[in-house]
């Protein structure tokens, strides 16, 4: 039987590969590329949980190694602010420690580093510190001026404290436990609180620092507070006051929602007493005027008023002005008046009631000193008058002087008629006067309180 030609072919070519193996090496091909470097063998740290706190808060940080040979001697820094309070080596690779964050640690990412003798193995930016407060602000963030913030707690491991007295209706709801402060200058109060947020009224003086400033909430019970940051959360700006004087009328804008304008006024000379007024060119504007002594600091405020009747010293005093309708794009017209008032002292009974020259007559700046102030005034009556009616007004002054009215018979004993006492200010008409001679009108504080001071007052016979 013949062979197959194919079988003897690869016959020869397998004979013909193992007689090329037995001979001489060919050339050297070019070198390969260089191949991976193996894992270091020195020690480091491969592992931060968490890799995040919240400032003003204390939290267990897990450090895990490398070939490291942690000891009880080992030390552990986060940085400034953060302190090490405790630490715990579960192995020569792993640290958990519990550390405490200052109010004032800087946000953002930072190294941690453990030494171990001469020996400290570095992880760069591996722990990162976050305000566990976020402060949205409305308003005219400057010098001097009143802001709406809403406040939310990023923290959730710490919700806010609802604590409350008040029921809304009748008595205002207050937070007794909840707190707003701020950095020099700044402060504020809380409006109203819920679990994880709240909404805040700031307020920063005229001579606060410029540049960025701080919020802060402090909620709990006393010796259980806890206090969450917004470092940063503001950037007030530097403003000059507008000057004013006495019969002086200014104009600004109000160009955003809930802006401020802030204005200075220097009084003419003591024993003045001024009303503040705004006008404006918006139905939907609401204007109000804070009222700062020459510190011009907001815990220091001397009113807050629509229209405010004050009276002043020889030390100029701020006017800030701030519209809560969140009403914006309008124009408004500022006016101070300044005027003399016209009480003469004593005048606190009958037989030292200050006479009226004349009437009708127009008295201005009058002032309760205290609660048991009472201001008589004496008006003569003619025979010619007789059967006509005493129509008394008193107006501001301050919005919240209560008073009451009464008129009272030549013998400063017998009453001939008192106000209702229905509001804060009086319009009171008498009884048809009885005949000719002195008749004596008293003006005293309301029984529901004394809170304002100064009216003015106005005297008819009709």
């Amino acid at each position: 039987m013949r062979k197959s030609r194919i079988g003897l072919l690869s016959l020869s070519l397998v004979t013909l590969f193992a007689l090329g193996c037995s001979g001489d090496p060919g050339p050297q091909g070019p070198a390969g590329p260089p191949g991976r470097e193996g894992p270091s063998t020195e020690p480091s740290i491969n592992g931060i949980t968490p890799g995040k706190a919240f400032i003003s808060r204390r939290a267990d940080v897990t450090i895990s190694g490398f070939n490291t040979a942690w000891t009880e001697a080992t030390t552990v820094d986060f940085g400034p602010g953060v302190t090490v309070v405790d630490k715990k080596v579960a192995s020569p690779t792993a640290i958990v420690a519990t550390i405490e964050i200052d109010a004032s640690a800087a946000a953002g990412a930072r190294d941690v580093n453990v030494t171990e003798g001469s020996s400290t193995v570095t992880y760069k930016g591996a722990f990162t510190l976050d305000a566990p407060l976020d402060v949205l602000v409305t308003g005219t963030q400057a010098q001097g001026s009143i802001l709406v913030a809403s406040a939310k707690m990023k923290d959730l491991s710490t919700p806010l404290d609802l604590t409350s007295t008040g029921d809304g209706l009748f008595t205002p709801i207050v937070y007794t436990n909840v707190f707003v402060s701020g950095s020099s200058g700044v402060s504020g109060d809380v409006e109203d609180v819920q679990l994880y947020g709240a909404d805040l009224i700031l307020f920063t003086d005229v001579n606060v620092p410029a540049g960025p400033a701080d919020i802060s909430i402090e909620s709990g019970p006393s010796g259980e507070e806890i206090i969450s940051p917004a470092s940063g959360s503001l950037q007030i700006e530097a403003r000059t006051p507008v000057a004013l004087a006495p019969g002086m009328s200014v104009s600004g804008t109000v160009d955003q929602p809930l802006a401020s304008l802030l204005f200075q006024y220097t009084p003419s000379g003591p024993g003045k007493v001024i009303t503040v007024e705004a006008t404006a060119d918006s139905p939907n504007a609401r204007p109000g005027f804070a009222v700062l002594p020459a510190s011009g600091k907001f815990a220091e405020i001397i009113d807050f008023a629509v229209a405010p009747s004050l009276e002043v010293g020889a030390d100029p005093i701020y006017l800030v002005y701030w519209d809560n309708s969140g009403a914006s794009n309008y124009a408004v017209n500022v006016e101070v008046k300044e005027l003399v008032p016209a009480e003469t002292e004593p005048n606190n009974a009958c037989a030292e009631a200050q006479a009226v020259a004349s009437l009708p007559a127009t008295l201005d700046a009058f002032k309760m000193s205290d609660k048991d102030d009472q201001d008589w005034l004496v008006v003569d009556i003619a025979e010619a008058d007789v059967g006509k009616v005493l129509h008394v007004v008193t107006s501001p002054g301050e919005a919240q002087t209560d008073t009451v009215v009464e008129l009272v018979g030549p013998d400063c004993m017998t009453s001939l008629g008192v106000s209702e006492d229905s509001d804060y200010h009086e319009d009171f008409t008498s009884a048809p006067l009885p005949g000719a001679g002195k008749y004596y009108i008293k003006v005293s504080n309301s029984t529901y309180g004394y809170s304002g001071a100064l009216y003015n007052l106005s005297i008819t016979l009709e």
